[in-house]
Order: structure tokens, then sequence, then C-alpha cells
């Protein structure tokens, strides 16, 4: 019996050992905090149940550990400052222990983080971290190098899972849902494009040098050097410590700033221990909208001040288009020796084009840093070998790293959502409705088709009118980088129907192997000057469908006849210094109402006004960038000076021409930002033409005159073509954006999108006498050709930009002086018939 009873209490030990044991696994909930729009994890968030009423705090990588609640059916609520608490329902069963993620997704409304505190200790943190910036700032050494990984990731955010089932155009992208992110139902969002990067970087304060080498790119077949360099980190960098950070072109005033209480609210939360040191919660809030500020949070080393992590989100009414919202996440590590260094930045982007709501685009950027040294002689010794400031430099096998390379050297691994990117782009670019679609969208967008070794457009050139030829029909046709990647020729034939005339342009260029830096050019034109300015064969022409649309009344069209032989080659160094020396032969034609050529001959055996020139122009552009494509070269100026010189001789009897002259030219343009005041643009540009005879107008300098509503940043707006010519000028164009400092004055425009702005230009300039007598005479059909006299020719004007996030208005007020008019000469005479103000629109596609 005795036996039997031990039996029994044996058995019902084991099965309530087991019972303990099973529901032991089941008492503790584990799970993640992960902030969905920067795929960052949230330390230090509340999470709790709803009905049992206890909870935890996640630690500093996001991760908690909580006790499953006592009932059947609970809510696990998680809260975190600046975020709408998240819920889940909850089962307490079996099925549900296992590691869960909970997503905080929207941002709490209001202008302001409310944080229950009896006293302002929020404003004294502030203050305290202040004080000790130089001593915790990253950036106070003079030298540093390190090992940069950097990544970026395109998503399509919003997506309609129906457009792909119901919509024809889509349909052949349906496998593309595959891909959307399981974790984000409330807006799934689609993987899109992937690029990753690693390089050694290197940086000096003074003198400012930049060097950054890539060793491995993963790009997805872009072969181009200059495209790589926008993947690397060399315009990357975001310091909280500084008062004003840049974003998307735009100043922003830190949180971090001096003078950051005139900016913003700061509240303290709570404290925490990681790793045994004590940080302290700041919130900060902006105190006004409109303003480029931010609202976030930081966390603040309790011993010297430092900052351990900082969130920045822009406010909802900062002045910045087509974005939602923009997140700057920075983390940073102390050292043995108390100092604080960078550890990762991160920015995430969600442009919406389209509106709220609508299909949108979020852009992640992350970068991580290893094996930082600083002021390390051997910088200096790196840095030696720039040619520029800031350069970049892409190894040879950059791009051939295979996947083991990548597992083993990227500072951190990739997540499911960007490894389904790589899949994705592969099988994408093989399926025949994507290439389709996307040779109809750079049909559309560009102007050009192509064909292989061959391409046609721009299609808005194809048929225009004007006064002399009423109808003119145009056909480019052009080589692609199929043909060539050196190597493009390009030509067009142009018809006018009134003045039967065959027209057209055939030019050349070759683009020297590797980087050597020298371009060689020809060209040769047979046809009308169409408005381009002289010097600049890259301006709008007025042969397009949309020309005449946009004239002013009353304004008739100027043309020159051109027949012209170019030639000229391009030396361009590391260091953005170039200089092009070139030749040009050119005939010219005048029609009316400009005077007959015939009035402008200054010898009797003259027949034809015949030039040749030859001379060379400098060029200096410290820190600019140049995107290199086919057809032409985007430049990216710095925020420095660009220099531009000319010197010019005309060949008298070479090539039958008719003058001999010393043209001398040169300019200064520089677009730099006022702290807390905007952005200024300037130019100051100055020349002369010597010359022992009497010139025609069109070899003088021709001050730019714009005869249509759309506003031109280069000419005088009220002023016609020309109108005005000088042998010897100087002037200077400047114009400030105040963006919305002004606007903000007025409550009820501080959520507007308006920007405002202002600018001059003015120009002096004079004529010989010998020069004057040649070129000014009073022509007919109301046109008249003038000089300055000596005097300046001034336009004033202010407006708004942004309108609708397009457009601009410029109002513009033209003062031209009369001086030293001829004693005994009708003033009337030298009065010219356009208009003292003038409304002006153009597109403006900006952030």
């Amino acid at each position: 019996m005795r036996t039997v009873l031990m039996c029994r209490l044996t058995l019902l030990f084991c099965v309530v050992l087991l019972c303990s044991s099973s529901w032991a696994q089941r008492t503790n909930l584990r799970g993640k905090v992960t902030n969905d729009f920067t795929k960052e994890p949230i330390p230090f968030a509340s999470v709790y149940w709803k009905k049992a009423g206890f909870g935890v705090n996640s630690d500093s990588s996001g991760h908690f550990v909580i006790r499953v609640s006592h009932n059947l059916i609970d809510t696990l609520v998680v809260s975190y400052v600046g975020f709408a608490d998240v819920f889940k329902p909850f089962r307490n069963n079996a099925k549900d222990t296992a590691e869960i993620e909970m997503v905080m997704r929207d941002l709490k409304q209001g202008s302001a983080v409310e944080v229950k505190s009896k006293f302002s200790k929020g404003l004294r943190w502030w203050r305290n971290v202040v004080t000790h910036k130089k001593t915790n700032n990253p950036y106070k050494y003079t030298s540093y190098a390190y090992e940069l990984y950097s990544k970026m990731e395109l998503d399509m955010s919003n997506v309609n899972k129906r457009y792909f089932t119901d919509k024809k155009l889509l349909k052949p992208f349906a496998f593309l849902l595959d891909n959307i992110d399981s974790t984000s139902d409330h807006k799934p969002f689609l993987p899109m494009y992937m690029t990753e990067a690693l390089s050694d970087y290197y940086y000096s304060v003074d003198p400012h040098r930049v060097r950054e080498e890539i060793k491995a790119a993963k790009t997805d077949g872009m072969k181009n050097e200059s495209v790589l360099q926008f993947i690397g980190g060399i315009n990357q960098k975001v310091n909280v410590y500084e008062n004003f950070t840049n974003a998307l072109g735009k100043e922003f005033i830190s949180p971090l700033s001096d003078f950051g209480d005139k900016y913003y609210n700061y509240k303290g939360a709570d404290t925490q221990y990681i790793a045994g040191q004590r940080y302290l919660h700041l919130l900060f809030t902006p105190k006004r909208e409109g303003e480029n500020t931010f609202a976030g949070d930081c966390w603040i080393h309790g011993g010297n001040w430092g900052i351990y992590s900082i969130n920045l989100n822009i406010s909802q009414t900062a002045d910045i288009n087509y974005v939602n919202r923009l997140s700057i996440v920075q983390e940073f590590r102390m050292g043995a020796d108390s100092a604080w260094m960078f550890s990762k930045d991160k920015t995430v982007i969600d442009f919406t084009p389209f509106g709220k709501e609508k299909l949108s685009f979020i852009a992640r950027r992350t970068s991580t840093y290893k094996n930082v040294r600083v002021n390390d002689p051997s910088i200096l010794q790196r840095l030696a070998m720039n040619a520029q400031k800031e350069e970049v430099v892409v190894a040879d096998n950059a791009r051939d790293k295979d996947k083991q390379f990548w597992e083993k050297e990227r500072h951190e691994d990739l997540s499911v959502n960007e490894k389904k990117v790589y899949k994705m782009m592969d099988t994408i670019k093989t399926i025949p409705a994507f290439i389709k679609y996307t040779k109809i969208l750079t049909f559309v967008f560009d102007g050009h088709k192509k064909f292989g070794k061959i391409e046609i457009g721009p299609w808005y050139k194809w048929i225009s009118g004007n006064q002399l030829e009423k109808i003119r029909m145009r056909f480019d046709l052009g080589t692609t980088e199929e043909f060539s990647k050196n190597l493009r020729l390009h030509g067009y034939l142009a018809y006018g129907f009134k003045d039967a005339r065959l027209k057209g342009r055939f030019d050349v260029t070759y683009k020297l192997p590797g980087d050597q830096g020298i371009t060689l050019f020809a060209s040769y034109t047979h046809d009308l000057d169409n408005g381009r300015t002289r010097y600049n064969d890259e301006d709008i022409t007025t042969d397009n469908i949309f020309s005449q649309l946009i004239r002013r009344k009353g304004v008739p069209q100027k043309f020159l006849g051109v027949d012209e032989l170019k030639f000229a080659v391009t030396k361009e160094w590391k260091n953005k210094f170039s200089v092009q020396p070139f030749f040009t032969r050119s005939v010219y034609e005048t029609f009316q109402p400009l005077p007959a050529a015939r009035t402008l001959f200054s010898r009797i055996s003259q027949e034809h006004i015949t030039n040749a020139e030859a001379g060379f122009k400098l060029r200096y552009a410290p820190g600019e960038r140049t995107f290199s494509r086919h057809r032409k070269e985007i430049k990216l100026k710095s925020n420095m000076p660009v220099f531009e010189g000319r010197i010019a001789f005309g060949v008298q009897d070479l090539f039958k021409s008719d003058y001999s002259y010393t043209r001398l030219a040169a300019s200064i343009t520089h677009a730099t930002r006022i702290p807390r005041w905007g952005k200024i643009n300037y130019m100051l540009y100055g020349g002369g033409v010597m010359t022992p005879e009497p010139l025609p107008f069109m070899l003088l300098e021709i001050h730019p005159g714009n005869e249509v509503y759309y506003y031109n940043k280069q000419s005088f707006n009220l002023m016609n073509r020309f109108e005005y010519i000088s042998d010897h000028y100087a002037g200077i164009n400047i114009e400030h954006n105040i963006e919305k400092k002004l606007l903000n004055l007025l409550p009820f425009m501080r959520k507007s999108n308006m920007r405002q702005f202002w600018n001059v230009k003015a120009v002096w300039g004079d004529l010989s006498e010998t020069n004057r007598k040649l070129n000014i005479q009073d022509y007919y059909y109301e046109y008249r050709q003038r000089s300055l006299r000596g005097g300046f020719y001034t336009e004033i004007g202010t407006g708004f930009e942004n309108i609708f996030k397009l457009l601009r208005i410029d109002l513009v007020w033209r003062n031209a002086p009369l001086r030293n008019i001829p004693p005994g000469l009708n003033p009337n005479l030298f009065k010219s018939n356009t208009n003292d103000f003038g409304v002006f629109g153009s597109v403006r596609l900006q952030f």
C-alpha cells in the first residue's frame, strides 16, 4: 500500500513539475519595438498590459521581456514620446508566446509632446549640452579617417494592391506583390532599389580636404563613375552639434544650437541606465509653425553631457516640398578616454510627389563607421594625394566583389526587405513591359528616343513657328553609347516654309579615353541664331513648339543668320581648372527689323560680315561635381565661387575675315547661404572689345534681353533682344531668396508654402564714338538699337516662388536713364518702347 502511495505521489510530482515547466515557458513574452519609418529599434519604450496593469521598458536595442498577463485576453500597449500608442490584442496561449515585433508608425498629432514635469529640467539639460559641445563634438579634431559602409534603399509606399491586379498596364508586375513588406500592412511598401558601398574616408579641417576611396560598390550594373561618387559618403555628413544642418538643400536649426531655446521647447522625461551609465531623456518640439526645425528626442550622458543618440523629425510645417516625413537618426559611442565619436547615421525621407496618402517613395540611407582614427599624420599624407579639395576615387575592381565578400565586410546584416530588393531588381529588368514603359517615359520627359546606336529628338523641336519662317520643321539625329562611349555625332536639318530655306547643323564631340579630361569638339552651323546667347551652345532656343505661346505682345522677333565653323579643345584637370582654346569663323546675315547688313560695312570693298576669331577660355570651379551623361554633362556647383575668363582675337584676312580686335571678358559666380536668412546668388562680370576700327553690333557685347513672359535669370527681362550694345561694360546680378523669414511674421502665412525673394540686375556700358556712328541709327518698324552712353541699366525685382510647390511669379521694374545725349537731339529718339514694369512667370521644381 505504501509502495502504491509513493508511486502515486511520484507521478503527481512529475505531472506538477511538467505543468509548471510548461507554464514557465509561457510566462514571459519576448519582443522588439521598432520605428516603422526608419526601421530602427526604439530604446526604452514603455510596454505594459492594459488590463493587468504592469509593464517594462524596452532596452537600448529595443528588445523587451514581459511577464504574460494573468488575464486570458488582454491588450499589450507600447508607448513612446512622440508616437501614437500601439495596441496589440493578445490571447494567453502557447501560440502567442513567440517573439513579436511592435511597430510604431504614427507620430502624435499636435505641436508639442506632453511630459509631466514640475520644473523645466529639460531647459537645464539643454544648457549643459551646449556648454559641453566643444568637448563632446566628434568633429572637434583637425583630421580623421575611418572605414565607411553606406547603403541606400528606395521603396514604393502606399501601394494599392488592386492596381497590380485590376490595371492592365500593371498586370505584368503583379509578381512584385510577393515582395511587399509583411510588417507594414498599415501602409504597405514595396522595396524597389538598393545600393551599397564600402570605402576608406579621410578628412581634414584646415586646410579643408576630403578624400574617399571606394573599394567596393554594389550598384546593380551602373558603370558610370560619376554615379558612384553619389553613392559614397562625401556629401552625407550631418553634425547635430553645429548650429545649423542642411537637409535637401534647406537650412534647419539644430536643437543643440547655441540659440536653440529661441526655436524649441525642451522637456526632460526620464533617466535610464545603459551598460551601467546614467542617461537622460530630453524631448524637443518647435516653438512656432512654419520654421525649419525638428521635433524629436535624444539621450544624454548624465556625466559628461555627450549625446548618445538623437532622433530628428522635421516639423510638419517646415519649408520643404514633396516631403511628408524626414527623419535623421544619429548614434555615438564613447571611447575609453570619455571622448565621443560618431557610430551610425541614418536618414529616411518620405517623398510624396502626388500628395499625402497617395503613392509615395521612401529613401533610406544608412552610414556606419569603423576603425576611426583622429589626428594621425598618415591621414594628411593620404589627403596630399588629392588634386582637388574633395575627391572620390573608385577602385577598378570595386564592382567585382562577390556575395561572400559582402557577407563578411558589410558592417551590418541586410534586413529581409533589403535582401528582397536585390532579388527583385534582377527580375524586373527582364520584363518586356518594364523595358517598354521605361522607353516611353524617357521619350516623353527627355525628348529623345533611342534605336540602338542612334537616337532621334527632341520631339518638342520637330515643329515650331516664327515671323520669318512661319512654320519651321526640324529633325535631329545623334549617336548613342552603343555607337561609342567616347564619340558622339549629332546633326539636324530644318526647313522654313515662308523663307523656303534649308538649314542645319552638324557637330562632333570626342572624349579621350581614361581620365585625361580632354574633349575635342567641332561643329558647322547654317541656321538662324534662334535666340541663343553668344558663347553658350546650351541655351534654350526659340525653335520649340511652345515658344510662340509665351511671347510678349508688340515685340517683333529678331534673327541673325549665322554660317559658323567652330573648333574647340577642352582640358580639365582634377582640381576643376580647365582651359579651352577655340577658333570660330562666322558669316552673319541680318533680317528685319535688325539693320541691313550693308549698312554695317566698315569698308567700301566689303560684301559680307565675315569674322575669324581665335582665343581661349579659362574656368576654375573648385568643389564642383560633374554628373556625366552621353549627351551632356550636368555640373553641380559647390558653395565656392566659380571663376571664368576669356580672351579672343579677331584676325583680319584670315579666311577672308574683315576685322581685327581683342576681346576680354571675366566673371565670378557664387551661391551661398546666409545663416537664418536664406540663400544668395550673385554674379559679377565685365569686359571690353578693343579695336582700331568700328565693328558691327554682332561682334560687340549684346546685352541679353528677354522677349517672352517666362522669366530668365540670366537676362534682363524688360530689355528687348539687341536693344543695348556696348564695347566695354561691367555688371552685377544678385538674388536673395529670403524663403519664409518675413512671411512667417504673419501668422496666417506660416502654413503657406510660398517663399519670397528680391533681386537686382544692373549693367554699366558705353560705346566708342566710331562704334556708335556705325551701329546707332534710327531704323524702321519701331525698332532702335541703343547705347547706355556711360549710364546704368537696372532691373529691380521681387516676388513669390513655390506657389503650389511649382510656380514662381516675378514683379520687375526697369530703370534705363538717358545720359550724355548730344546737345540739340530730341530725347524721344532715345526713348525705349519697352514697358517699365512687367510680370513674369516660371516653373521651379525644387525642395
